[in-house]
């Protein structure tokens, strides 16, 4: 159980740290080609939750093999 935990806060970390970087790219880019502030207002967000999503399945893919090993733990008598 520890590993689990230490493994999903890194991974955790390093996904949102990634999203971050993604997010400051993006907006950076959107300020240079010279966006309006209703592209801030809507499709910059709808950006965002699309990242934060793709990174959730993600997360859930990597991790899917040991949350099977918590769920089909061997019970020893």
């Amino acid at each position: 159980m520890k590993d689990l935990a230490l493994k999903s806060l890194f991974l955790l970390s390093v996904f949102v740290m990634v999203d971050y970087f993604i997010m400051i790219l993006v907006g950076c880019i959107s300020n240079y080609a010279g966006c309006t502030t209703t592209y801030f207002e809507c499709t910059f967000c709808t950006i965002g939750k699309f990242v934060f999503a793709i990174s959730a399945i993600l997360f859930v893919f990597m991790m899917r093999h040991d949350f099977k090993s918590i769920v089909a733990k061997p019970k020893s008598d």
